[in-house]
Protein backbone atom coordinates (compact mmCIF):
# COMPACT_ATOMS: atom_id res chain seq x y z
CA UNK A 1 0.00 0.00 0.00
CA UNK A 2 1.29 3.45 -0.88
CA UNK A 3 2.05 5.76 2.03
CA UNK A 4 0.28 9.08 2.38
CA UNK A 5 1.89 12.02 0.69
CA UNK A 6 1.44 15.74 1.13
CA UNK A 7 -0.37 17.57 -1.63
CA UNK A 8 -0.27 21.27 -2.25
CA UNK A 9 -3.45 23.11 -3.17
CA UNK A 10 -2.74 22.74 -6.89
CA UNK A 11 -2.43 18.95 -6.56
CA UNK A 12 -5.68 18.33 -4.71
CA UNK A 13 -7.74 15.62 -6.36
CA UNK A 14 -11.11 16.35 -7.90
CA UNK A 15 -13.53 14.00 -6.19
CA UNK A 16 -16.79 15.44 -7.54
CA UNK A 17 -16.98 13.51 -10.79
CA UNK A 18 -20.73 13.45 -11.38
CA UNK A 19 -20.56 15.45 -14.63
CA UNK A 20 -17.48 13.55 -15.88
CA UNK A 21 -19.10 10.18 -15.22
CA UNK A 22 -22.33 11.27 -16.91
CA UNK A 23 -20.36 12.46 -19.95
CA UNK A 24 -18.40 9.20 -20.03
CA UNK A 25 -21.55 7.09 -19.78
CA UNK A 26 -23.24 9.16 -22.49
CA UNK A 27 -20.25 8.69 -24.81
CA UNK A 28 -20.25 4.93 -24.14
CA UNK A 29 -23.96 4.59 -24.93
CA UNK A 30 -23.61 6.67 -28.11
CA UNK A 31 -20.67 4.61 -29.34
CA UNK A 32 -22.47 1.33 -28.56
CA UNK A 33 -24.85 1.77 -31.49
CA UNK A 34 -27.82 1.13 -29.20
CA UNK A 35 -30.69 3.51 -28.77
CA UNK A 36 -31.17 4.78 -25.25
CA UNK A 37 -34.30 2.66 -24.93
CA UNK A 38 -32.32 -0.43 -25.98
CA UNK A 39 -29.61 0.47 -23.47
CA UNK A 40 -32.22 0.74 -20.71
CA UNK A 41 -33.63 -2.64 -21.73
CA UNK A 42 -30.18 -4.24 -21.54
CA UNK A 43 -29.50 -2.70 -18.15
CA UNK A 44 -32.87 -3.82 -16.78
CA UNK A 45 -32.35 -7.32 -18.17
CA UNK A 46 -28.90 -7.56 -16.56
CA UNK A 47 -30.26 -6.14 -13.30
CA UNK A 48 -32.91 -8.90 -13.19
CA UNK A 49 -30.35 -11.57 -14.09
CA UNK A 50 -27.85 -10.50 -11.42
CA UNK A 51 -30.30 -9.33 -8.78
CA UNK A 52 -29.10 -5.72 -8.86
CA UNK A 53 -31.46 -2.93 -7.91
CA UNK A 54 -30.89 0.00 -10.27
CA UNK A 55 -33.25 2.54 -8.75
CA UNK A 56 -34.22 3.72 -5.32
CA UNK A 57 -37.70 4.09 -3.94
CA UNK A 58 -40.50 1.92 -5.27
CA UNK A 59 -39.17 1.72 -8.83
CA UNK A 60 -38.90 -1.85 -10.03
CA UNK A 61 -36.85 -1.02 -13.12
CA UNK A 62 -34.82 1.77 -14.63
CA UNK A 63 -36.91 4.12 -16.75
CA UNK A 64 -35.76 5.93 -19.86
CA UNK A 65 -36.35 9.27 -18.10
CA UNK A 66 -34.10 8.29 -15.17
CA UNK A 67 -31.45 6.97 -17.56
CA UNK A 68 -31.50 10.23 -19.52
CA UNK A 69 -30.79 12.07 -16.26
CA UNK A 70 -27.86 9.75 -15.48
CA UNK A 71 -26.35 10.64 -18.87
CA UNK A 72 -26.86 14.39 -18.49
CA UNK A 73 -23.82 16.15 -16.95
CA UNK A 74 -26.09 18.97 -15.74
CA UNK A 75 -28.24 16.63 -13.60
CA UNK A 76 -26.02 16.40 -10.54
CA UNK A 77 -28.94 15.30 -8.35
CA UNK A 78 -29.56 12.22 -10.48
CA UNK A 79 -26.49 10.02 -10.52
CA UNK A 80 -26.33 6.24 -10.72
CA UNK A 81 -25.64 4.30 -7.54
CA UNK A 82 -22.46 2.32 -7.16
CA UNK A 83 -24.43 -0.85 -7.96
CA UNK A 84 -25.89 0.74 -11.09
CA UNK A 85 -22.49 2.05 -12.25
CA UNK A 86 -20.98 -1.40 -11.71
CA UNK A 87 -23.75 -3.00 -13.78
CA UNK A 88 -23.36 -0.33 -16.50
CA UNK A 89 -19.65 -1.15 -16.79
CA UNK A 90 -20.48 -4.85 -17.05
CA UNK A 91 -23.22 -4.41 -19.66
CA UNK A 92 -21.18 -2.08 -21.89
CA UNK A 93 -17.87 -3.86 -21.35
CA UNK A 94 -15.76 -0.81 -20.57
CA UNK A 95 -14.08 0.27 -17.33
CA UNK A 96 -13.94 3.96 -18.35
CA UNK A 97 -16.28 5.31 -15.62
CA UNK A 98 -14.43 3.30 -12.97
CA UNK A 99 -11.12 4.55 -14.35
CA UNK A 100 -12.36 8.12 -13.88
CA UNK A 101 -13.07 7.33 -10.24
CA UNK A 102 -9.66 5.70 -9.72
CA UNK A 103 -7.72 8.54 -11.41
CA UNK A 104 -9.59 11.21 -9.45
CA UNK A 105 -7.63 10.45 -6.27
CA UNK A 106 -4.38 11.80 -7.69
CA UNK A 107 -2.46 8.68 -6.65
CA UNK A 108 -1.68 7.44 -10.16
CA UNK A 109 -4.32 4.70 -9.90
CA UNK A 110 -5.83 3.29 -13.08
CA UNK A 111 -8.25 0.58 -14.08
CA UNK A 112 -6.64 -1.62 -16.70
CA UNK A 113 -8.00 -4.34 -18.92
CA UNK A 114 -6.78 -7.92 -19.18
CA UNK A 115 -4.30 -7.20 -21.98
CA UNK A 116 -2.69 -4.35 -20.05
CA UNK A 117 -2.61 -6.51 -16.92
CA UNK A 118 -0.74 -9.24 -18.85
CA UNK A 119 1.66 -6.64 -20.26
CA UNK A 120 2.31 -5.30 -16.76
CA UNK A 121 2.90 -8.82 -15.45
CA UNK A 122 5.32 -9.46 -18.34
CA UNK A 123 7.22 -6.21 -17.63
CA UNK A 124 7.51 -7.01 -13.93
CA UNK A 125 8.71 -10.52 -14.77
CA UNK A 126 11.33 -9.08 -17.13
CA UNK A 127 12.56 -6.75 -14.38
CA UNK A 128 12.81 -9.68 -11.97
CA UNK A 129 14.74 -11.72 -14.54
CA UNK A 130 17.23 -8.85 -15.02
CA UNK A 131 17.61 -8.50 -11.25
CA UNK A 132 18.21 -12.26 -10.85
CA UNK A 133 20.71 -12.34 -13.74
CA UNK A 134 22.67 -9.51 -12.12
CA UNK A 135 22.63 -11.38 -8.81
CA UNK A 136 23.76 -14.56 -10.59
CA UNK A 137 26.69 -12.69 -12.20
CA UNK A 138 27.81 -11.38 -8.80
CA UNK A 139 27.68 -14.88 -7.30
CA UNK A 140 29.55 -16.36 -10.26
CA UNK A 141 32.25 -13.69 -9.96
CA UNK A 142 32.90 -14.81 -6.38
CA UNK A 143 33.29 -18.50 -7.39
Amino acid sequence: MQSARRLNLLDLPSLNLDADIATSMNRIVESSGLSRAEAVDRLNEAARRYGVRLCGGNAEALTLAAFEKWLNPNESKNVPSTRALNLFVHVFGTPEPLDLLARSHGQGWRVIDGEDARLLEWARTEQEIKRLKARKRKIEAKL
